[in-house]
């Protein structure tokens, strides 16, 4: 299938293999690949060797690629023009001009539109999207907005840029304005799109939709390679891609601020074997050491294998998001849950004696244990819930003591109504009042001699003093 691939992007003629090639395989892994199309052009003249229900299946796929290249046009003129419409300034991740890459048009494989808007505009698109009959798809390694529509039409909004590196975020950060516009872009700045493409969409002049330049998509294109393989779907196609908007970069482009880019980012080794892999599949006559490439390319070629000691070398710094993307959490806790509802027969025996001699109890002793365990969960939960209960209702009586306490200090005291006094109080009450006079005067001699002008403050005992005098 490589060597098909190798000789169908350089326009030469195919060697026939010599060996039995099993067609159905090549079939199945060049689909799974996505470049049906590619390995269809390959066997054209090869129909003796291929089986004719084989023959049939990859025309009727490579004529699908063809019919959805004009949905996909189709589609993108009409999202474009609504967002020029509403005033939604967008920048075109990926878009249909990426047949413009490939010698031949019929080539191209269009997996998915990639549109990044401004957060706060993604809720007026879904109402534009919902009126466009598109439907809103969940994808759990999608860290866009993913919409869908009959035949197969996939469009993906980005509130933000969907590369997870610090250096990768900093570089695209800013306003979407910032950006360069569709009616300005030309030939010079955006070699993979044709002239026939610019003056078409230079016709529309949208002003709020914009592309990225030639340094722009490359770090997109690289970061994305990235994504793809740390979530385990990096495929052929998308090597291939990046190797042919890499062939037509010419000499003005800056690899230098290039380069320094991927340092900072420490990607330099993992674009490098990249690149390599890509030589070796698409290129002749090239002589290089292919030793991670050949990692990498089993990488690619084996779907679900893992290779730590390939994530060490091609991205060192990214191990914590590699663990993130493969391990499926929902997947492995429903194993887990499984595993601990229904342990095996060897573990139950240990608490049903019974199974050594009946085994087929097993699924009835499955059932009195996970009702033990239910059980036992449901009161540990009550007794939790009434303890916390407790605990507020003892917070509750603490704060309403606390409040009544403070209304009764801050409430003012009341006078107390006189009594009636017998004879025997009103004597002590006499003699205290006398005495209390007497101290009086003695204080007054006192403050005469030391030269005090102040008077006396007039008390209540000397007022009661007064009038038992009168």
């Amino acid at each position: 299938m490589l060597i098909l691939l190798g000789a169908i992007i350089n326009q030469k003629p195919v060697q026939t293999s010599r060996r039995y090639v099993n067609w159905e395989k090549v079939l199945s892994v060049s689909d799974y690949q996505n470049v049906i199309n590619l390995v269809y052009l390959g066997i054209l003249g090869l129909e003796k060797e291929i089986s004719e229900a084989c023959g049939e299946e990859f025309y009727q796929k490579y004529k699908k690629e063809l019919l959805l290249y004009e949905s996909y046009q189709k589609a993108e003129e009409v999202i474009l023009w609504q967002l020029e419409k509403h005033g939604i300034d967008a920048l075109l991740l990926s878009d249909t001009s990426v047949r413009e890459l490939y010698p031949l048009p019929e080539m191209a494989s269009f997996g998915q539109i990639e549109i990044l808007v401004d957060k706060k505009n993604l809720a007026q698109i879904y109402r534009l999207m919902r009126d466009m009959d598109y439907e809103q798809e969940d994808d759990r390694l999608e860290k866009g907005n993913v919409y869908v529509r009959v035949p197969g039409i996939r469009v993906v909004f980005y509130g933000e840029i969907p590369i997870e590196n610090k250096v990768l975020r900093r570089y695209f950060s800013g306003s979407i304005r910032k950006y360069l516009r569709m009616e300005n872009c030309s030939q010079q700045n955006a070699p993979r799109r044709s002239s026939l493409w610019l003056a078409g969409f230079a016709s529309a002049k949208y002003r709020h939709i914009h592309i990225l330049s030639d340094e722009e998509e490359y770090m997109y294109r690289a970061g994305r390679l990235v994504e793809l393989y740390l979530t385990g779907v990096m495929k052929i196609r998308d090597i291939l891609e990046f190797w042919l908007f890499r062939q037509v970069l010419d000499e003005a482009f800056p690899w230098k601020a290039v380069k320094d880019l991927l340092e900072k980012a420490r990607w330099t080794e993992f674009v490098h074997q990249t690149e390599v892999l890509s030589s070796l599949w698409f290129e002749e006559g090239v002589r290089q050491q292919y030793g991670t490439a050949l990692e990498l390319e089993e990488y690619i070629l084996v779907p679900g294998q893992e290779n730590k000691h390939l994530d060490k070398v091609l991205l060192p710094n990214e191990k914590v998001r590699l663990d993130f993307y493969r391990r499926d959490r929902e997947e492995e806790w429903l194993l887990k849950k499984k595993e601990w509802m229904f342990p095996p027969r060897d573990y139950m025996c240990q608490f049903f004696p019974i199974l050594d001699k009946y085994p087929f109890l097993l699924i009835f002793c499955w059932g009195i244990r996970n009702i033990r365990i239910y059980t036992r969960m449901c009161v540990n939960k009550c007794e939790k819930v009434w303890f916390r209960l407790s605990v507020r209702m003892l917070d509750i009586k603490e704060k309403i003591k606390g409040l009544v306490r403070r209304g009764s200090e801050a409430a003012p005291e009341e006078p107390a109504e006189p009594e009636e006094k017998e004879p025997e109080d009103e004597v002590r009450e006499h003699s205290a009042e006398a005495e209390d006079e007497v101290q009086g005067h003695a204080a007054e001699a006192e403050d005469e001699v030391q030269g005090h002008a102040a008077e006396p403050e007039v008390t209540e005992g000397d007022m009661q003093i007064e009038e038992f005098k009168d």
